[in-house]
């Protein structure tokens, strides 16, 4: 079973971050799939899904803006 970290947040949910390739899995470079909690990090504050969808990355802060644009009453130029 390969490791991971698990962060718990405040609000209860869980996010699990990759730590360590267990023995067979090392060999290959991947990940075996089953999955053992190396380390628990507790966090004081709330997960991105309970903050409100505002990320910390900035992929998500490109993806909020797509979303914007989309729902902000525009709508696209069909070609003829």
């Amino acid at each position: 079973m390969c490791l991971y970290y698990a962060h718990a947040f405040s609000c209860k949910h869980m996010t699990f971050s990759f730590a360590r390739f267990c023995g067979p899995a090392s060999m290959i470079q991947t990940p075996c799939g089953e999955r053992r909690i190396w380390q628990t990090i507790p966090l004081d504050e709330l997960c991105d899904d309970c903050k409100g969808g505002q990320g910390a990355f900035p992929d998500d802060h490109f993806q909020q803006q797509q979303q914007q644009q989309r729902y902000s009453g525009r709508q696209s130029r069909s070609r003829r």
